[in-house]
């Protein structure tokens, strides 16, 4: 039978929905908002494994009632925002990237978004974050949980209440390990795909089916509930996108929202009576509604703006707020309380409605092409942002890792062996080192370039990332340095101003094994793609300054001064791409960079260039200079 309902779940979907929309607002208040989704997940296990266990009649039947709720609940808004999302795209974006969206639509009506996305989910794939759909790959997990789960439970209706739980427990602990040991591999699949997942909604399912004991006193409640928000609330402010996630770091979020659960059933608890304020059990209600518009809404909103301010985020959030209840009164309530058709039927029109609306979306994107075509010119210039070569230009898999890779992947033969005949040039760190191999390696014909890089890997000595960057620069300062002593070492990243007090303090540590090192600074960045941009400019004649990231040159200015007062080499790339306006191509329809601000192969060559000029001072101090004549 299903239990009383609670309202403090309500407010639970609150403190689960509100970080995640700030988060996506860009703010660094919730620096770990993405664990409200976790949240989601343990408080949708919980309930649909409620709603599972109080099914009464044959399996056939309890399971097309299951899926007469699940369509009830789930397709009415969401198919409407498929719509809006659509309209929008074809009226705000070309067509191309109509035409993807699109794509993203049919993943997600089929409820596999998550495995589109993770297959576009490699390092560079940075118009990821400007997919309107990109949030949906949370309900592809969740509804890829509930074809299965519920056979598990009907198929084990005549197994004792301890075996049941014994399986689920088994299924729950496997998922852990196995999510635990791929996000060290491959963080992408460990976030996006099911088996990774099935832990965290399985762990609500334990708690419906009372694996696991309630308190017995009130008091242990109270700290039960207590330290349930404050598990979550610590996972919320002091998480981020350095944090390796999911696996075990998923833990303490979900653990926080299991423990709210789990204690709140022995009734009302101080804590449960905050999650029961009006305020908080609104939000709730409409948290669904609220999750899922108030994606697209950032994202179309940045096609005009992308340089949010704080009153413009607390707008775009009113704006989340209002769409999202409207869309639970007018959308989600009618479809919900409507009890007319049988769940044969339901599940029936739900599934003429997924190909209707697939046609639909299909129809509007041949549209946009029809209408609003893409230049040959503005096609070429976006070629840029798709074409291969990248992995040969940064030595993707061996000397530069990115999240699909291991440290065992990296190779110390093929990216830090060389002769003595020439000078050796080491470059350490990021992708934003990594694509500067290629031009140096064409603008230093008598120097050795060799390179340790690794996506999203500050080279400093107290370095922060997951553990494949933290074991790759530990290598490399206590191992590699010392064993290899290079001539020269360019130190390069993706530098924020709270590095550049480690900087200087990690050249100095360089000097000990290699007497010549230059820092490179910040290169300019865009909200999108520069390519996309581009294209955007030929066609439509959209200004490119309101997409630059301001705080690049900032940053760039702080390391300029602080490596001048400690005697420290500096090359500024952003100057030398934005002395007065910023460079935009290499020569004649060749963009500098292939993506917000990773350079081409020629973009690559000539900020090499440029920065060979302020090497060949330091290479003259060097034992062969006398061979270096080709420079």
């Amino acid at each position: 039978m299903i239990k009383q309902y609670r309202t403090d779940i309500d407010g639970l979907r609150t403190v689960a929905v509100i970080p995640v929309v700030i988060f996506h607002l860009g703010t660094s208040l919730f620096s770990g908002g993405f664990v409200g989704v976790d949240v989601f997940f343990v408080i949708s296990g919980f309930l649909i494994t409620q709603t599972l266990l109080g099914e009464q009649g044959a399996w056939r039947d309890a399971l097309f009632d299951f899926y007469k709720r699940r369509i009830k609940r789930i397709f009415p808004a969401l198919f409407a925002l498929y719509l809006v999302v659509m309209l929008a795209a074809c009226g705000l974006l070309m067509s191309d990237q109509a035409t993807e969206v699109s794509r993203s639509i049919i993943a997600s009506i089929f409820f596999v978004s998550n495995m589109l996305f993770y297959g576009q989910s490699g390092y560079f794939d940075g118009e990821l974050d400007s997919n309107p759909l990109l949030h949906t790959w949370s309900l592809s997990v969740e509804e890829q949980f509930y074809i299965f789960f519920p056979l598990l439970i009907f198929f084990t209706r005549s197994w004792s209440a301890t075996h049941r739980r014994q399986l689920i427990w088994a299924l729950t602990l496997a998922s852990f390990v196995a999510a635990q040991w791929m996000v060290s591999r491959n963080a992408s699949a460990a976030f996006y795909l099911i088996p990774f997942r099935t832990w965290e909604l399985s762990l609500g399912s334990l708690l419906a089916m009372g694996a696991i004991p309630a308190p017995r006193r009130q008091w242990q409640a109270e700290i039960g509930v207590a330290a349930g928000l404050a598990l979550i609330a610590w996972s919320v402010f002091f998480y981020n996108k350095a944090t390796t996630f999911p696996g075990a770091s998923a833990l303490v979020p979900c653990l926080g929202a299991g423990l709210v659960l789990l204690c709140g059933q022995r009734g009302t608890t101080w804590g449960g009576r905050l999650l029961s304020l009006p305020p908080m059990r609104f939000i709730g209600l409409i948290s669904y509604s609220l999750y899922l518009w108030h994606w697209p809404i950032i994202v179309f909103y940045r096609q005009i703006d992308s340089r949010l301010d704080n009153v413009e985020r607390l707008a775009l959030l009113a704006a989340a707020i209002v769409a999202a209840t409207l869309s639970w009164a007018f959308v989600e309530k009618p479809f919900r309380r409507s009890s007319r058709l049988t769940s044969r039927a339901v599940v029936a029109r739900g599934t003429a409605a997924m190909a209707a609306c697939g046609a639909g979306v299909l129809s509007l994107a041949l549209l946009s092409n029809s209408l609003y075509p893409i230049s040959a010119q503005a096609r070429d210039v976006l070629a840029y942002g798709e074409r291969t070569g990248r992995t040969e230009m940064m030595r993707t898999g061996s000397c530069f890792l990115t999240t699909q890779n291991r440290l065992s992947d990296y190779s110390v033969e093929k990216c830090l062996t060389a002769p003595h005949d020439k000078p050796r040039l080491l470059i350490i760190g990021d992708s934003h080192a990594a694509h500067l191999y290629y031009g140096l390696n064409h603008a230093l014909p008598n120097m050795h370039v060799l390179q340790a890089t690794a996506a999203g890997c500050k080279p400093l000595i107290h370095s922060r990332g997951d553990a494949r960057c933290l074991a790759l620069m530990q290598r490399v300062f206590s191992e590699y340095l010392p064993r290899l002593r290079p001539d020269m070492v360019v130190l390069s990243a993706r530098w924020l101003d709270k590095d550049v007090p480690d900087v200087e303090q990690t050249v100095r540590l360089i000097r000990q094994a290699a007497p010549h090192v230059i820092v490179s600074g910040p290169i300019v960045e865009y909200d999108q793609a520069l390519p996309r941009l581009l294209a955007k400019h030929i066609d439509q004649a959209e200004p490119l300054s309101i997409h630059r990231n301001g705080q690049v040159a900032v940053v760039d200015q702080q390391l300029a001064t602080a490596m001048k007062q400690a005697n420290i080499p500096y090359f500024s790339t952003y100057r030398s791409l934005c002395a007065s306006d910023c460079r935009l191509w290499v020569k004649s329809g060749v963009p500098v960079q292939f993506d917000y601000g990773h350079l081409t192969q020629q973009g690559s060559i000539f900020i090499a260039d440029l920065m060979a000029r302020d090497i060949r001072p330091q290479l003259a101090a060097m034992p062969k200079a006398a061979d270096m004549a080709g420079l």
